[in-house]
């Protein structure tokens, strides 16, 4: 994927963050851990996100840290790690 600033890895996923602050997922989605809204499961990378300035996938959920200084939470949160 070109234009590329971060990559993240979680179980099964890989989340990119481009340099224009898209964030581009795709791999296991089973808990809507993409952020895509979605529990689809993607082979192919999907637009899931605009404006982000660093993103960070661990285990079934994803984190996103806005350029607004918001932070949003996708995935897996039976035991509130979403916050």
């Amino acid at each position: 994927m070109s234009g590329g600033r971060t990559v993240s890895a979680g179980d099964g996923n890989s989340l990119f963050l481009k340099t224009d602050g898209t964030v581009w997922a795709s791999g296991i989605n089973n808990y809507g851990q993409l952020g895509d809204g979605t529990t689809t499961n993607r082979v192919n990378p999907v637009q899931v996100m605009i404006g982000v300035s660093a993103v960070s996938s661990r285990d079934l959920f994803t984190f996103f840290l806005k350029t607004d200084g918001t932070v949003w939470a996708s995935g897996y949160n039976q035991q509130g790690q979403l916050g």
